[in-house]
Formats: C-alpha cells, sequence, structure tokens
C-alpha cells in the first residue's frame, strides 16, 4: 500500500450554527454548538484513513485538553501522529459560523506555527519514505517550502491545497505536482476573478505555467475542473442538501490522494473524491463528518 504523509494544521473546531451573521455590534441566538477535532491537515489525514489508506500525520498541537483529543482522535481513526506537543503555545482554534450550510471560520494558529523548517528537517525521513505528501498553508510558508524541497529530492508526489490563499513564490509552484484550489483561491493566486469555463481554463493555465502539473480547481456545487496535460475535463458535483461545508474540500484531497495512491487514474479519483465531499457536507462537523470507504458506492 502506498504510503502518504500529510504535514500541517490540526485546530479545535468551535462550531456554532445560527440562521444568520450577526450585524456590527449585534448579538444573535444561536441555535447548536460543537467542540471537535479540525484544521485542514487534521481533516486531510483523517479522510485518507477513514478511506482505507496508510497515512502519518506531522503537525504540532498544545499541551492542553484540546491537544491531547486531536490526538486521540487522530489515532483512534487510523493516523498516526508524528508530530509535536509544545508548552509554549496552546492548540489551535478555529471558530466556525454556519448559516444554512455555508460557512465562515476564523483560525487562530497557536501551535500550529510550531510546524517549523526545522522539525521538518528532523522529519525528513518521513517525506522521504512516503509515496504522497499532502500540505496547506495553515501552517509557516517555508516550512512547506522546505518540504517540498525535500519531497522533489526523494521523488514524493507533493499534492498542496493553497488555503487560506497568500502569495506563494514560484519556487513552491515549480516544487508541486497537484494543486487543489477552490474557485475563490484560484482567483487569488491568478488574479482572474470570473469564474466563466474560459476564466477558469485560464486560472488553470496561469498556475500550469508557473509549473505546477496538475491544477484541480474545486466548484462547490457545480463540481470541478481539471487539466490532464494539456487537455480540460469537468466533473460535476453530487446533488446533496448542504448541512455544514466545514470539511467539503479536506475531504475531497484526502480521498483523491487516496484513490490515486491505490493506482487510480486521475479521473476516476475525483470522481470518488467528488462523492466524499457530498456525503462530508451533508452532515454537521469536520473530522466526523468525512465517511469510511464502506459508505462510497459505485465507484
Amino acid at each position: 500500500m502506498s504510503r502518504i504523509l500529510v504535514i500541517g494544521s490540526a485546530n479545535a473546531d468551535l462550531t456554532v450554527y445560527a440562521d444568520r451573521m450577526p450585524l456590527s455590534g449585534e448579538t444573535v441566538i444561536g441555535h447548536d454548538f460543537s467542540l471537535n477535532t479540525g484544521g485542514k491537515g487534521a481533516n486531510q489525514a483523517a479522510a485518507v484513513a477513514k478511506l482505507g489508506g496508510n497515512v502519518k500525520f506531522i503537525g504540532a498541537v498544545g499541551n492542553d485538553a484540546n491537544g491531547k483529543k486531536i490526538i486521540e482522535d487522530l489515532e483512534c481513526h487510523g493516523v498516526e501522529f508524528d508530530g509535536i506537543s509544545v508548552e509554549k503555545s496552546p492548540t489551535g482554534t478555529a471558530t466556525i459560523i454556519v448559516i444554512n450550510g455555508e460557512n465562515s471560520i476564523i483560525i487562530n494558529e497557536g501551535a500550529n506555527a510550531c510546524v517549523t523548517p526545522q522539525l521538518i528537517e528532523e522529519k525528513s525521513d518521513l517525506i522521504k519514505q512516503a509515496d504522497y505528501l499532502i500540505m496547506q498553508l495553515e501552517i509557516p510558508v517555508e516550512t512547506v517550502i522546505r518540504a517540498a524541497e525535500i519531497a522533489k529530492e526523494s521523488n514524493t508526489a507533493v499534492i498542496l491545497n493553497p488555503a487560506p490563499c497568500k502569495a506563494l513564490p514560484d519556487c513552491l509552484y515549480e516544487l508541486t505536482d497537484i494543486i487543489i484550489p477552490n474557485e475563490h483561491e484560484a482567483s487569488g493566486l491568478t488574479g482572474i476573478c470570473g469564474n466563466s469555463d474560459n476564466e477558469l481554463k485560464q486560472k488553470i493555465e496561469f498556475l500550469r505555467k508557473k509549473g505546477v502539473k496538475t491544477v484541480i480547481i474545486t466548484l462547490g456545487e457545480k463540481g470541478s475542473i481539471y487539466n490532464i496535460s494539456d487537455e480540460i475535463f469537468t466533473c460535476s458535483a453530487e446533488k446533496v442538501k448542504a448541512v455544514d461545508t466545514t470539511c467539503a474540500g479536506d475531504s475531497f484531497i484526502g480521498s483523491l490522494c487516496h484513490k490515486l495512491s491505490e493506482g487510480f487514474e486521475l479521473p476516476e479519483s475525483i470522481k470518488y473524491a467528488t462523492k466524499v465531499a457530498a456525503i462530508t457536507v451533508s452532515r454537521m462537523g469536520a473530522l466526523a463528518s468525512i465517511p469510511f470507504a464502506s459508505e462510497i458506492k459505485d465507484i
């Protein structure tokens, strides 16, 4: 079985559900609250594990109750935690407001800032041993770059989720095999703001010219658009009622990588990931909303 390594964030997700966003200075009444394990890195690792993949996770949590819960949750789902627990910073948090199934998120990075290039050097053997490396941008960019450099030297495929969106150096694009932004992140990276078919194709071409081999832009309820070499393809979304979109992209990325690691081609892997994401958004929560392999049909 191919080995997958995820390097990224781990957060305690504080989620409240409400009917509308409050105005400035206003208080509104929510109708549900949950405290769960989340963070893009932890979510993506959990998606791989819950679907049957072989995955390790490098991240950082605080030496506190939230940090202990995150490690327990990851290991309970089959993720091997190879990160660190730090005294100087609390576990990162994400405050999530969900309204009509759509979420708005504020992140406090906390211990995630301790995923440093030095930590990557200490864990470099894990990168060299992996077949696939998944990363995001809730950890320092210089850490992502160093990990990608080691991966490139070791023929480990690099999958980058550029979220939250920020300016990236050209060297990181050149080190990335597959980049998976959503439509908003793709606009931020390219400066191309529209989402017509032509504009989406322009975004893909822009990122390919930066050095990325494969670009997959996720489009929510509209599915996704991607390239194989010079050809552009689309994949339609599954029709479901969205309850909470918090982990949609993370479940898509983790399940896509898992399927690729099993030897499936890109179109089949994207179709599978689309089904996984559809089930995820039909449930409340982050990590807990990701389905198991037995729930995915007709692939």
